[in-house]
């Protein structure tokens, strides 16, 4: 994302920086709230039809499908209507929830499925460092194919695990018969026979907030609960939801299965003369509805619902993997189901709650994404984001402060799609294509470009408005007056991401375009800033000290207009004090086309850009030791962008980037490569 053109951020962040990393200075100075709860509610293939408040209450007719308890909690939140999913398949998707990435830049994409999620900031990490008591229970699928599950939860920030571990056995929602429940590291297979799953990760979520309640709420938590329904395979509950909810009805712990498996179908659907298999999709929603009005319930029962922040999303748009999405309109007035990067397999239905802070029943068109939760969760836990995250803090528009959200100049993803069925070749075929294949999507304001089954970079886009075009029927690409954003747009195809070797694309040697000479040459722009920060925070959401022109990557000093900031610190290392940040930002001018390596090598870690590429994230990992990345230039002018970040506490300043590339020897970057803004 290009932060740097982005507004500042909200008034919460004044207290994250002042109160708990001691010496950082926010753009806003105001009272903060104390840091809620956090329920992250993350369902599977459910689409924005699916949900009565976004649509099924509001078409008048037969079928339909009712979610009293997501209306309810809609009632009492914010519903985001342009919220998207980081990718239209799960795993993917949840690795950019995980790690705050777009899938440009995370590295598990495609249908990596179980490919292991590496060691990166999550939200489980930086929750926990913030305080933070943390839970994941549900379907995982990020772990890896086996013992020892070097991408486990409990190896990505989080406290407790219960649930699938592998993506396939969460198929199954009778996990007895087949799939292999986790409980920790170790596997659970006695006592789970005839459990219906999202009943047991009820229980289990519940037991968590409870053990929290009790022994450990002197800090917030964190839960994160990922449901399965209403994921294929299509299997009924086993009998009705037990009565009541919360701490003295619905599901509790320890789980003992009730009923007989795959047997129930709500009342309300027994009579229809509907095909069985969507009588079983209107079952499994009403239960996956029912688990979470038990979740509600608790909170209640607890005295902790006013003070939890509760977050609704799908992980994508809806399936046809035993039901058809149009019988329900799955994908509500959209086009598009699971696998596609058109709207209705990329839009989800998204609530948010959070009494006392969030306005009971209203609605935000703020156009966002999944992998915007990594910097709101840090905002709300009071911490700095980190400075990898493609994501901005939401936290202004939920809570009523849309004058100070900041706005993304654009959204992006990438994906290759294949078919599963015949509403995925209707949908294809509606939009010009033969088949999925690579596709490509990029969203500037109103406006969304599309394309499939892409064979080169030069292939064209597909263009739509889609706030006045919903179902995407309208291509604008031949539309004079959109000839100037779709060349933006097809830039940002280039320029949003970096190529990931386990994820081959047809335009992933497309050289970045360079770009008007800069105003003036001969050197950076750069920021410095000081407080206390658990990691590389993303400066962008912060108010500089100080702000001059260097002639390099040289960390500035008094000699350089900074008020001797590294220097000072330096002298009085050895006692624990603010650490210092500085921000580059500016232009390189490569002499020619092709291929350049950056080599870095800091004292407490770094993170560089060419465009919005992301070219070096030496931040979690940073074993003081040099770190290269390599990106394809056009010859000329491209922005340039250096996160750094100094603990004098720790080690001595250092800095220093080199340059190699065609005809050019690897060495420190020379003043005159270099420009910058006026």
């Amino acid at each position: 994302m290009a932060k740097h053109d982005r507004l500042w951020p909200a008034w919460l962040i004044a207290f994250a920086f002042a109160a708990f990393w001691p010496g950082g200075q926010a753009l806003f100075a105001a009272e903060a709230p104390s840091r809620p709860n956090i329920l992250f509610i993350l369902v599977d293939d459910m689409g924005y039809g699916d949900v009565g408040v976004f649509w099924q209450n509001a078409r008048g007719q037969e079928p339909a499908l009712k979610t009293v308890n997501l209306d309810k909690i809609a009632a009492e939140g914010m519903r985001l209507t342009n919220h998207y999913c980081s990718s239209p398949v799960c795993a993917p998707s949840r690795a950019s929830l995980m790690m705050g990435l777009n899938q440009g830049h995370c590295p598990i994409r495609d249908n990596q499925f179980d490919k292991p999620l590496p060691p990166n900031h999550t939200l489980g990490s930086v929750l926990k460092a913030a305080g933070y008591d943390t839970g994941a229970v549900g379907k995982w699928g990020l772990g890896g194919t086996a013992p020892p599950w070097p991408g486990h939860a409990l190896n990505r920030g989080f406290n407790e695990y219960y649930g699938f571990m592998r993506h396939g056995e969460a198929h199954e929602h009778y996990p007895g018969n087949s799939g292999v429940i986790y409980d920790g590291m170790e596997p659970v297979r006695q006592g789970i026979d005839g459990a219906y799953d999202s009943d047991l990760f009820t229980a289990r979520a519940k037991k968590f907030i409870i053990d929290h309640q009790t022994h450990r709420k002197d800090k917030p938590f964190f839960l994160y609960l990922a449901f399965t329904l209403p994921h294929m395979k299509m299997e009924l509950p086993p009998a009705a939801y037990p009565a009541g909810g919360g701490l003295h009805g619905g599901n509790q712990w320890p789980f003992v299965p009730y009923g007989k498996p795959d047997s129930y179908v709500y009342p309300q659907f027994s009579g229809k003369n509907w095909p069985e298999k969507e009588k079983r999709h209107a079952s499994m929603i009403c239960r996956l509805d029912e688990c979470i009005g038990d979740m509600m319930q608790l909170l209640k029962d607890l005295n902790i619902d006013d003070n939890t922040l509760v977050i609704f999303t799908s992980d994508n748009g809806p399936h046809e993997e035993g039901n058809d999405p149009r019988f329900f309109a799955s994908a509500g007035p959209f086009d598009g189901i699971k696998r596609d990067l058109y709207e209705g397999g990329a839009r989800e239905p998204t609530i948010v709650r959070w009494p006392g802070h969030i306005a009971a029943d209203t609605k935000s068109d703020e156009i966002s994404a999944h992998f915007d939760w990594m910097a709101t969760l840090a905002e709300v836990a009071n911490v700095p984001a980190p400075a990898n995250t493609d994501g901005l803090s939401l936290l202004p528009a939920l809570t009523g402060h849309p004058e100070l959200q900041r706005h993304h100049p654009y959204l992006y993803s990438e994906y290759l799609g294949t078919m599963s069925g015949p509403v995925s070749r209707e949908i294809v075929v509606r939009k010009g294509y033969t088949k999925r294949g690579q596709e490509q999507w990029v969203r500037v304001g109103d406006f969304a470009a599309v394309r499939y089954d892409i064979q080169s970079p030069s292939d064209p886009l597909h263009l739509y408005n889609v706030v006045d075009d919903l179902h995407e029927d309208h291509d604008l690409a031949a539309d004079p007056k959109q000839q100037k954003l779709l060349a933006h747009m097809r830039e940002l195809l280039v320029t949003s991401r970096t190529a990931s070797p386990g994820a081959p694309r047809p335009y992933d040697n497309e050289l970045l375009p360079a770009v008007e000479k800069p105003a003036k040459t001969g050197g950076l722009h750069f920021q410095t800033y000081a407080g206390r920060w658990p990691w590389l925070p993303d400066f962008s959401a912060m108010k500089p000290q100080s702000s001059g022109q260097t002639p390099g990557f040289i960390l500035p000093d008094a000699k350089h207009n900074a008020g001797a900031a590294l220097g000072k610190l330096e002298a009085n290392r050895q006692e624990p004090g603010p650490q210092t940040g500085v921000a580059f930002d500016g232009f390189i001018n490569v002499p020619a086309a092709g291929s350049y390596t950056f080599t870095i090598t800091s004292d407490t870690g770094v993170v560089l850009w060419l465009h919005d590429s992301l070219v070096i994230d030496d931040d979690y990992t940073h074993q003081d030791a040099a770190r290269s990345g390599t990106v394809l230039l056009q010859a000329g002018w491209h922005p340039i962008r250096l996160f750094y970040r100094h603990d004098p506490a720790e080690f001595a300043p250092r800095l220093l980037v080199t340059l190699q590339g065609p005809g050019m020897e690897r060495a420190a970057i020379p003043g005159e490569m270099l420009g910058c803004k006026e």
